[in-house]
């Protein structure tokens, strides 16, 4: 009707002189002074009519945030056919049902409209402000949405290319794998061969070498057994990233101790006062976490060799969150602490070769082995005073 469209327009489209509806929300909400909300207001005869309007306003790109429908209108669509035909072309539209109470049952409305979210009723008569918050609060809950939106998407998007990187990131991972596999593989034989030829040269030449042709040889062979190592490493560092996990429920506190029996079986010489904790449990790979656990505790033992009398203790502590921390600590020489950071990550000797052989791939096979079931690794040492290494492994199947 058209006074109904005059008092809407009153109302969300105030001339500046109308000045009396900012002096009665003032009063009614405390504030000294209001600056009215200005809408872009369209009115619609008919059900038909506002559809168009709607279609086109859509076209533009400027849609609708609400609008106001009548129940009840003198030709064409009712109210509940009005709403479900703008539903139809924006399905975002917030709307407002103004009715009486001699109209059609609420109830039937909202039951056959349903998206409660997107509905509110507005009973005849209505106050001007009641109509002035309503449209204030549902443009801005359009607005907000839209905004949402947009975020969701932008973040949808940004998700896709993170997920698009790390897969181009686990194909060049395992590109690489496979170069290193071949090459370590390829290197076999000429090691080997390098070594079996030291092995025939010094004894071509027993008797008839002085001591420089001794220390070649030694030199010849030590770096033979550094690079077949090196190749052992890579390609266990190699089989370590492709292989399934296949996880169970682990007894840590046995699987130490088979560990220590077997180093005591290979040092028997050794006065070494070992300690394990009971009780220890996790979840993981069984193969390679008994890899990672031989690695430390072989670790263990080599640090302390220098020692008469030497003490290693594989136990566990919580940590602030209340998980369990592993560690296996020795009594050994230790290192400097500020040589800790790459550990786990790259070949690193902490020590001269001839004190202490090895070439660092044990604690980057740790370090993987452990990444890979989800934990962490990390070590505390100081020099002449030992050395404690920590991890975290899940203590149940991971969600």
């Amino acid at each position: 009707m058209p006074s109904i469209h005059e008092d809407f327009r009153k109302v969300l489209t105030p001339m500046r002189g109308s000045a009396s509806l900012d002096e009665a929300e003032g009063v009614l909400f405390g504030a000294t002074t209001v600056q009215r909300s200005v809408f872009e207001l369209d009115c619609a005869s008919s059900g038909e009519e506002g559809l168009r309007l709607l279609k086109a306003a859509s076209l533009e790109g400027r849609p609708y945030a609400l609008a106001f429908v009548d129940m009840r209108m003198p030709t064409g669509w009712d109210g509940m056919r009005t709403i479900e035909e703008l539903w139809k072309v924006d399905a975002e539209l917030q709307v407002v049902i103004c009715t009486a109470y001699s109209d059609n049952p609420l109830e039937q409305a909202l039951g056959r409209l349903g998206a409660p979210d997107r509905l509110l009723v507005l009973k005849k008569p209505f106050d001007p402000i009641e109509v002035t918050q309503i449209a204030r609060a549902l443009s801005a809950k359009r607005r907000l949405a839209h905004e949402a939106a947009s975020h969701s998407a932008k973040l949808e998007r940004v998700l896709r290319e993170v997920q698009e990187a790390a897969a181009e990131l686990r194909l060049r991972n395992q590109e690489l794998e496979i170069v290193a596999t071949n090459v370590s593989q390829n290197l076999r034989s000429p090691f080997a061969a390098l070594g079996m030829l030291s092995t025939l040269l010094s004894q071509e030449l027993r008797g008839h070498r002085g001591d420089k042709v001794a220390t070649y040889l030694e030199q010849l062979r030590i770096g033979v057994r550094n690079g077949e190592e090196l190749i052992n490493g890579v390609l266990s560092l190699s089989g370590i990233a492709t292989a399934e996990l296949s996880g169970q429920p682990l007894d840590l506190t046995r699987l130490a101790r088979e560990l220590m029996v077997e180093m005591r079986e290979r040092f028997p010489q050794r006065q070494v006062s070992t300690s394990v904790q009971d009780g220890l449990r996790a979840w993981g790979d069984p193969r390679l976490i008994r890899l990672a656990l031989g690695h430390l505790i072989d670790n263990a033992w080599k640090f302390t060799s220098r020692q008469g009398v030497a003490a290693i203790t594989f136990g566990a502590t919580p940590s602030p969150e209340g998980d369990s921390v592993f560690f296996v600590r020795d009594s050994g020489c230790g290192f400097d602490q500020s040589l800790a950071g790459d550990l786990f990550r790259k070949f690193k000797r902490l020590h001269q070769e001839a004190d202490f052989p090895g070439s660092g791939v044990g604690l980057v096979a740790v370090g993987r082995i452990i990444e890979r079931h989800g934990g962490r690794a990390w070590a505390d040492s100081h020099p002449q005073q030992g050395t404690t290494v920590y991890f975290t492994l899940p203590t149940a199947v991971p969600r």
